[in-house]
């Protein structure tokens, strides 16, 4: 008996059910869209922002290491628990110099360094590490150093010793001198553009540091932090320290590289891992809201049209009532056809959001996402609360009808 009505009100106003479906169907489309493309926009957002710099700083701890560590431990940072989400890193290797040039001479720093190294690990794929991994917005005029006699020049110290690209440089440390043929000029708005930049095997001839590095600046892909990422690593508990261990908090990946470079003390650039994930974690919570608010406008849309049905089907209503139907049975059926339509503008809505999802990852970031599986559950039940929420107001209506004033007319 149900069946057929349901049927009969199916054929009987299939614009008022196409209105329905519609509402809902754009609810669950758009919920999936933006759900499915959140984590997505989030992963991408973090590796945009990996362009502005390290987040991680790796530096020789106060008791170990001579106040230098040591080059031969840092392909181990391409061998932590967190090593897929370490997209770079460059070590650096500091020294006060005398630079003379065209009868000039000035004091500055200079650093060696890793602009564009292949580095290889065993049993793990070869990677580029270096200045052009982890700060790829430098702006460098002419070319990057591809000789061990080639150096790039800060933009300020080059306009104190007036030099240019194809400029030579000698550059003095406690009376050993090194040419260097200046291959470029960077900008960087920073403390950069007071050094000259060399490779560091050749910066370490020249200070005497042979397989030493002053620093290690990493770029890595983490989470925001929260009240739990913030705690003292000391002050947990065994399942504490392990699910802190275990989730991408810049700490916990600080603590990893620092585990594999003998006597260091990594630490995070706060500056940078605060601004990453404030910023993060608003872009999810915009997400969020855009999606409540989506469903808040299909949920709406669902409840005019079934205002409006419920309008038409008033004397249907009442004449139900007057045989006997009670408030359950009248429930059961408007329910019921609302669930039936949820049903189906759920699966056509996630159907048609998983390809909005793609074509707005396509647009946007210029790349492919992939559903996860939680997406189409998900989608059928944002067509059930779609549902749910529109249909209460023109359920009450209905059980409010009178059969006396409907049918007398």
């Amino acid at each position: 008996m149900l069946f057929r009505i349901l049927k009969n009100s199916f054929l009987k106003r299939p614009k008022a059910v196409f209105l329905v479906f519609l509402s809902i169907t754009m609810g669950a489309a758009v919920a999936t869209a933006f759900l499915g493309i959140a984590g997505e926009v989030s992963h991408k957002m973090a590796l945009e922002l990996r362009s502005y710099g390290a987040n991680i700083l790796i530096e020789p701890s106060a008791v170990e290491g001579g106040g230098f560590l040591r080059e031969e431990d840092l392909p181990g940072i391409k061998t932590v628990f967190w090593k897929y989400n370490i997209t770079g890193f460059t070590p650096y290797l500091f020294g006060i110099a005398e630079f003379s040039a065209g009868g000039k001479t000035e004091r500055g720093v200079v650093s060696g360094t890793w602009f564009n190294k292949g580095l290889e690990v065993p049993g793990e794929e070869t990677t580029v590490q270096g200045i052009k991994v982890i700060a790829p917005w430098w702006d460098v005029q002419g070319s990057w150093p591809a000789a061990a006699d080639e150096a790039i020049v800060g933009a300020a110290l080059a306009r104190r010793l007036k030099i240019g690209v194809g400029s030579e440089v000698a550059t003095t440390v406690r009376e050993r001198t090194q040419r260097f043929h200046v291959s470029g000029i960077v900008t960087t708005g920073g403390y950069e553009e007071e050094q000259l930049f060399a490779p560091l095997v050749t910066v370490q001839s020249l200070l005497q540091r042979q397989g030493k590095v002053s620093r290690v600046l990493v770029s890595a892909l983490t989470v925001p932090m929260d009240d739990f990422g913030k705690k003292d690593p000391a002050t947990m508990s065994k399942d504490e320290y392990e699910k802190w261990y275990c989730t991408a908090y810049v700490t916990s990946v600080a603590k990893n590289v620092e585990e594999v470079m003998a006597g260091s003390r990594a630490k995070p650039i706060w500056q940078i891992a605060s601004a990453e994930g404030a910023l993060l974690k608003k872009l999810n919570s915009v997400m969020l809201f855009l999606t409540v608010l989506a469903l808040g406008a299909s949920a709406t849309a669902v409840s005019t049209s079934l205002m409006a049905s419920m309008a038409e089907r008033s004397p249907e209503i009442a004449l139900m009532k007057a045989v006997g139907a009670d408030r359950f049975q009248i429930s059961a059926i408007f329910v019921g056809e609302t669930l039936i339509i949820s049903v189906a503008g759920g699966v056509v809505g996630y159907l048609l959001g998983d390809q909005l999802a793609e074509i707005i990852s396509r647009t946007v970031f210029n790349s492919t996402i992939a559903s996860p599986l939680w997406l189409f559950p998900t989608a059928i039940v944002s067509a059930f609360i779609v549902a749910i929420a529109g249909s209460v107001a023109p359920l009450r209506r209905a059980l409010l009808i009178e059969p006396v004033r409907v049918l007398k007319g």
